[in-house]
């Protein structure tokens, strides 16, 4: 055996193409809490692609098979127009009116086109009934359960007591197949019947139109006919009602004696209202005549209005104040006793007494006046006591009077309208004037409406496409498991190491497309991989991989995780290296083989300890049948010379597990296993074991504690990142020197699913340059 230490391989020894960029946690790029991006979805969409597609085929397919069984349907459509009622020609409006200017009057005609009474009265003019179409179809099993039920549950007189009535189906079938859609914002309504027979559509939309206008006018003379039936019932019960009224008025008037004037005003009531305003205009002329009387008591008589517009007075006051005048302009000149003075003296004196004589009968006449006034007014006060006895006493017999007058003019009145009324219903009866008219008949129609082949097709395609990508991403959600480095420091918050690609997956233009891999002076290294590959694809045997097909893609990938492990210390390699898996058919054990083969074509010493004590299969990869192993070994059986096994690989040593032992947890726990490691630490290189997996029993973690570095092996697809996370946990608590995350079993073909997976275009293009 060799006693070389380990050798330190420098990070520059190999280039970057050929190994793997390890991801670390905490680096940016990936994280717990990275965002989801567009690009996530598409990766989504794209590894999904099958399901989607899957469940987009079905709904097409389904929808094109029931689109294309379906029977054509056809739809006649005839627009009706419902005008306002026309104007009352005659004033015949209590009677029968239709409101006609709000928007409750075309709801209720919608209503009534939607009747059942008017699809009878069609269906009863075509004799639908006789079609077939219309014939009401066989029922279903639920169907004969209701009628079984009902014909025991309901008594039997109550089924018989009713006539069946066979037009009912053929009205349901006829109402769900006709359509009234209104017109917004005009008096149009457009009424439709979708049938397998255009023909028939037309002819039975157009005969629902004739029939609603003929149903509208025969409303109407209905009620005209039904008014005039009950005004003739009630004519001749007015007639003698309003004669009685009349002769009681009559004779009440007699008896009584009440006249009225030709303006229908009662006389006595029109004697007193003269009398009334005879006194009051006396009152108003005593009491004028009185305020002249005091002034003249109080002798103010030049500001009575008699005096004032007494023309004689004015005139000679005029002329007074003119031959005072005179004299004063003579007084100047001539003296009292000169004659002209005193002839102007003595006609002043006598203006004097005429003025004052015509004063006097002026205050005389006034008081003769307010006299004769006082009087009148005693006299009109007297009569209008009088006549007011008189026309209360009357008053009273007009009360009962004007109730007879009442009741006579309120007979007249209901009498006059009701004759009125009776010629207008007659009038009205022969009228056939109706609001509403068909705008446009119903046509033949051409081609159907339903199925709509390409909407369905295209709406399937909607609907399939969102039901695929809907369950695609409910997929994903129920997926936990771990499927690219990215999820490994996401979840794990490790390294990647490196992708170990499916076998299968590396054939064909997936795993050689031309834009893949380069041509010139690489085509026949890579020719002489691809060859490799589909030779163990025939075998489907990977255990020896790195070894037999040495210049494949798959033991590239292993050396790549050699590379990486190599380099992922600082200071020296790892020594000491265990392999394990979070479960069993992870793939640790063909890892742990192919790494240590790797290991070995380094020039050095490697030794592969099977310590999977529980399921050994090492011994198996390499033939060694029932050959002493750890378990002899440590059970102090066989010497440790005995055990290691030389193999058909240059620098590489097999301990088999050996006979599987009862206690291997106590084994691995012993201190000849730890004195067994640290004495083949002096005689090899690298040390790998193949250890069990690490959620099922204690040995992983025993031998993760006493190992140098540790490589966790994930299966992509498949690993629940929950167990995952576990393995970590049960590793990082025994304080083990955790080395990264080997991702294997990767699918290349799924193109684009996780930017992990895509590396391996990149890197396999860079293998190829570098052959």
């Amino acid at each position: 055996m060799s006693t070389e230490k380990p050798v330190h391989v420098p990070r520059d020894a190999y280039p970057e193409a050929m190994y793997p960029q390890v991801i670390t946690p905490g680096s940016g790029e990936y994280g717990e809490n990275d965002e989801v991006h567009l690009l996530d979805y598409w990766r989504v969409i794209v590894a999904r692609r099958w399901v989607i597609l899957a469940i987009l085929s079905t709904v097409v397919a389904a929808t094109t098979i029931y689109t294309f069984k379906q029977t054509p349907i056809y739809q006649a459509t005839a627009t009706i127009q419902i005008d306002k009622e026309n104007p009352n020609i005659l004033s015949f409006k209590d009677v029968y009116q239709i409101e006609t200017s709000t928007d409750d009057t075309l709801r209720t005609q919608f209503e009534i086109l939607k009747a059942r009474t008017l699809a009878r009265r069609v269906i009863e003019d075509l004799k639908l009934e006789k079609l077939q179409e219309f014939q009401p179809q066989e029922p279903g099993m639920v169907g004969s359960m209701v009628a079984y039920l009902r014909s025991v549950l309901v008594p039997k007189s109550s089924l018989d007591s009713k006539e069946p009535d066979l037009l009912r189906p053929v009205i349901d079938s006829y109402l769900l197949r006709l359509n009234v859609s209104p017109v917004r914002q005009a008096r149009l309504v457009n009424i439709s019947f979708d049938s397998p027979d255009p023909e028939l559509a037309s002819l039975v939309i157009n005969a629902h139109s004739k029939h609603f206008i003929e149903q509208n006018l025969q409303f109407k003379v209905d009620a005209t006919q039904d008014a005039s039936t009950f005004l003739q019932q009630n004519l001749v019960t007015l007639k003698q009602k309003l004669e009685k009224s009349e002769d009681t008025l009559q004779e009440y008037s007699r008896q009584n004696k009440i006249l009225f004037t030709e303006a229908g005003k009662n006389t006595a009531t029109e004697k007193l209202r003269q009398l009334e305003e005879e006194y009051t205009k006396a009152q108003s002329d005593r009491i004028q005549k009185e305020s002249y009387n005091r002034l003249v008591q109080g002798g103010s008589t030049d500001t009575l209005p008699q005096v004032m517009d007494n023309k004689l007075i004015t005139d000679l006051t005029s002329k007074l104040a003119d031959l005072q005048r005179q004299d004063s302009e003579s007084a100047v000149t001539f003296g009292p006793d000169f004659p002209a003075r005193k002839r102007i003296t003595g006609q002043i004196a006598q203006l004097h007494s005429s003025l004052e004589s015509e004063k006097d009968r002026v205050m005389s006449m006034i008081g003769s006046e307010y006299s004769a006034a006082q009087q009148r007014e005693q006299l009109l006060a007297a009569e209008l006591e009088i006549q007011r006895g008189l026309v209360n006493k009357i008053n009273e017999d007009i009360i009962q009077y004007n109730i007879y007058k009442g009741e006579a003019e309120s007979n007249r009145q209901l009498y006059e309208g009701l004759q009125k009324r009776l010629n207008e219903a007659g009038v009205s009866a022969g009228l056939t004037a109706s609001n509403i008219r068909i705008v446009d008949r119903a046509e033949v129609p051409s081609s159907p409406v339903r199925p709509q082949k390409a909407l369905n097709i295209f709406l399937s395609i909607i609907v399939g496409l969102m039901l695929g990508v809907g369950f695609a991403f409910f997929q994903e959600y129920l997926d936990s498991s771990i499927k690219a480095p990215e999820d490994i420091a996401r979840y794990l918050n490790l390294p990647t190491l490196g992708m170990i690609p499916r076998l299968q997956s590396l054939g064909g233009k997936e795993g050689y497309g031309h834009g893949r891999y380069g041509y010139g002076h690489t085509y026949g290294s890579l020719s002489k991989a691809k060859s490799e590959d589909q030779a163990m694809q025939k075998s489907e045997n990977v255990d020896l991989i790195a070894h037999e097909s040495p210049n494949s893609l798959m033991a590239e990938a292993y050396r790549s995780v050699r590379t990486s492990l190599l380099l992922s210390s600082s200071g020296h390699p790892p020594q000491i290296i265990v392999v394990t898996s979070a479960s069993p058919s992870e793939g640790k054990t063909v890892t742990a083989v192919n790494l240590a083969i790797s290991l070995t074509q380094t020039s050095s010493k490697v030794l592969l300890i099977d310590a999977d004590m529980h399921k050994p299969r090492v011994q198996g990869v390499f033939s060694l049948g029932n050959s002493p192993g750890l378990s002899a070994f440590l059970a102090g059986t066989s010497t440790l010379k005995d055990v290691i096994h030389e193999t058909h690989i240059p620098g590489l040593l097999v301990l088999p597990c050996g006979v599987t032992p009862p206690n291997p947890g106590e084994l691995v726990l012993s201190a000849g296993f730890r004195r067994m490691i640290e004495a083949l630490r002096e005689y090899f290189d690298y040390i790998v074991l193949d250890s069990p997996p690490v959620g099922n029993v204690s040995d992983a973690r025993i031998l993760a504690a006493a190992a140098d570095s540790t490589i966790l092996v994930v299966k992509a697809l498949s690993t629940s990142r929950h167990h995952a996370r576990e393995a970590v946990a049960h590793l990082t608590n025994t304080r083990a020197r955790i080395g990264g995350v080997v991702l294997n079993d990767v699918d290349v073909r799924r193109r684009s699913y996780y930017s992990g997976y895509s590396y391996y275009r990149t890197y396999y293009s860079n293998y190829g340059q570098s052959a």
